[in-house]
């Protein structure tokens, strides 16, 4: 799945619905910014989809290593 595709799902199925990389897309499109700051939501999904993380995985890692979640852009 690319990011487009799950942005649009997440879009079109709505948080409940989505897959976990629908999910996780809304996630980085939204609040990621709030919780790291300046980072790509697309590079940070991409980066979480490489390592194969969970959208819960992602959002732990947020919290706790805002550093660690703005290296994902670099993978």
């Amino acid at each position: 799945m690319t990011w487009e595709q799950a942005l649009a799902e997440a879009k079109d199925r709505s948080i409940s619905g989505a897959s976990d990389p629908g999910l996780m897309a809304a996630l980085c499109d939204g609040t990621l910014q709030t919780i790291v700051g300046a980072v790509s939501p697309r590079l940070v999904w991409e980066g979480a989809q490489k390592r194969g993380l969970t959208t819960t995985q992602l959002a732990a890692l947020a919290y706790g290593d805002p550093i660690a979640v703005s290296d994902l852009q670099w993978l």
